[in-house]
């Protein structure tokens, strides 16, 4: 797209007076990626290291600002005729329940007050309008309005863009108000200087306090996650791959459990934020939300990870990477963070299936980062055991990924995804069955972690010993015979003793343990722990909360 098209740039100061905004420089709407750069040097915002990345640093956060995300309350509040109390599921702090959190209306008002005022007076400011959605079902017109080059070079790689033609009369579904130099104030009581505050009514999210992008990212797939699901969609925190044979599988995890690197096996569909219309047409239940990838860098390898490797270059916005003086980067330094982070379109991806689009899914992969080291590689579930590890979404916390984690830390996180998932659990729930139903999908845990007991140099599963299993799962080349599987009692799963490309010894992980008694010790101790996540989640059935791990006697 030409970055002077004059279908492109009418009468930017429009576009931004509906939200109050009175700019005082030039407004650019959708520039190319050679305005943007150019602006983010010119103005300080970022960098252009040797590998052509335009690079930004986004402290004191450099990962989302877990505990400053909230929802606007008001009992008036409906969403279409419904009232939002009997549709959210509200966090509570006092009882240490930080997803959803609310906040009141005046706060927002006041909050957005000030970011209106504060785009008004930055100077040039750049609106970015496209996507979030590829099918008629899913379709979201989005508009991000910042006044950082940087913001908007990775809005433009990650959301769907939008055609001249598309541009003419387009009218945003959602918009986000995105000024990180804008802190919140004590008085706001947002848990810190960050914010991100979205209201349904007006259908809004402001952002402030923080630079760091994946907040603009994670807000659009969490109001996703609000509107599809009541129409009958499924949306996952997942990515999709196909194989080419044309069988698909959802890859679905939280982040640092390796989705966008194992979603890029084969042919990627989606990497991290997919659609399920399940009862949609048989070439499309599955598609992409986005248009670009938001890929971790730590001790990326090009032999290891090539899609990611090849997609660094110009165009690319990148986070916290650590770059010497004479712009070099090194991705096994971690000094600045863990989650050193790039953001590409997917036509960076040349393996990428171009329609973002797959069939129903053969298979879902659940993947976890079990930092007990008792879980195996992979284990097929029951449908029951699906749906309890679908609730429970274990794995562990990944340096970097939120503020102040620096170690991995066992978590739970329902749907692998419940800070972007706002509707109460049953939601998710009844379409996960009701896929697996429909179209007969097996459901399988993968253990992207460790193997083993907690000692200094422990190494995680090799990620091509992780690719493999998702390559013979997805295209159905694992031995489905009884002959095949051992049961684990505790973790009540079916574990294959034979997966092509992977090593016999590794798929049990009791080969890692130097006893039987200390790997049955950490693995009940788990299952403990899982025991006690699940019984904080409302409505889950009996079937399925006896068909999750439990403690057994020697």
């Amino acid at each position: 797209m030409g970055a002077w098209d004059s279908r492109v740039f009418v009468d930017g100061r429009a576009l931004v007076a509906e939200y109050g905004i009175r700019p005082s420089g030039v407004v650019y709407r959708n520039p190319d990626a050679d305005v943007l750069y150019q602006a983010a040097v010119q103005r300080g915002q970022a960098t252009v290291p040797a590998n052509g990345v335009l690079h930004q640093r986004t402290d004191p956060y450099y990962g989302r600002a877990a505990k400053s995300s909230f929802y606007v309350r008001d009992p008036d509040d409906r969403h279409e005729g419904r009232r939002l109390d009997d549709l959210i599921a509200w966090g509570d702090p006092a009882a240490g329940e930080l997803n959803n959190l609310p906040i009141g209306k005046a706060t927002f008002r006041r909050l957005r007050d000030r970011v209106v005022g504060h785009l008004s007076r930055s100077g040039d400011l750049y609106v970015v309008d496209g996507f979030s959605g590829r099918t008629p079902a899913t379709r979201l017109p989005v508009r991000v309005v910042t006044d950082r080059a940087p913001s908007a070079l990775f809005a433009r790689n990650i959301f769907l863009r939008a055609g001249l033609d598309e541009l003419v009369g387009f009218r945003p579904g959602w918009s986000i108000l995105h000024a990180p130099d804008v802190e919140a104030e004590p008085d706001d009581a947002t848990n810190g200087v960050a914010f991100i505050v979205t209201d349904i009514a007006s259908r809004t999210t402001i952002i402030g306090g923080t630079r760091y992008h994946g907040q603009i990212k994670k807000a659009i797939f969490s109001v996703q996650n609000f509107l599809l699901p009541l129409k009958g969609i499924l949306t996952m925190h997942a990515g999709c791959s196909e194989g080419d044979g044309g069988l698909s599988a959802i890859h679905a995890g939280l982040s640092g459990t390796g989705k966008t690197t194992l979603s890029n096996t084969g042919h990627p569909v989606a990497d991290d934020q997919i659609c399920i219309e399940i009862e949609g047409p048989a070439d499309r239940v599955i598609s992409n939300m986005e248009g670009g990838q938001y890929a971790k860098t730590e001790r990326l390898r090009a032999e290891k990870e090539p899609e990611t490797w090849n997609a660094i270059r110009y165009g690319t916005a990148a986070e916290n990477l650590a770059i010497d003086e004479r712009g070099g980067v090194d991705y096994d330094d971690t000094s600045v963070t863990a989650n050193g982070r790039v953001g590409y379109p997917l036509e960076f991806v040349p393996t990428a299936k171009a329609s973002g689009t797959a069939r129903a899914p053969a298979n879902i992969t659940f993947l976890t980062a079990d930092g007990y080291g008792v879980l195996p590689p992979v284990a097929r579930l029951s449908v029951e055991g699906g749906m309890f590890h679908f609730a429970c979404g274990f794995t562990s916390k990944m340096p970097g990924t939120e503020k102040g984690v620096i170690e991995p830390v066992p978590t739970f996180s329902a749907f692998f995804g419940k800070p972007f998932m706002p509707l109460k659990p049953v939601f998710y729930m009844d379409l996960l069955a009701k896929l697996i139903e429909k179209h007969g999908t097996q459901v399988w845990l993968v253990n992207t972690g460790w193997l083993g007991p907690n000692h200094p140099g422990r190494r995680r599963v090799d990620i091509l010993v992780s690719k493999a299993i998702i390559n013979a799962v997805r295209d159905n080349r694992v031995d489905l015979s009884e002959g095949n599987f051992w049961f684990d009692p505790v973790f009540k799963l079916h574990v294959p003793k034979v997966v092509p490309g992977v090593p016999d010894e590794m798929l049990n992980p009791r080969n890692a343990w130097p006893d039987e008694a200390s790997f049955r010790q950490a693995s009940n101790r788990l299952a403990e722990i899982f025991q006690e996540a699940i019984r904080k989640l409302p409505q889950v059935p009996a079937h399925v909360l006896a068909a999750g791990p439990a403690p057994v006697d020697a």
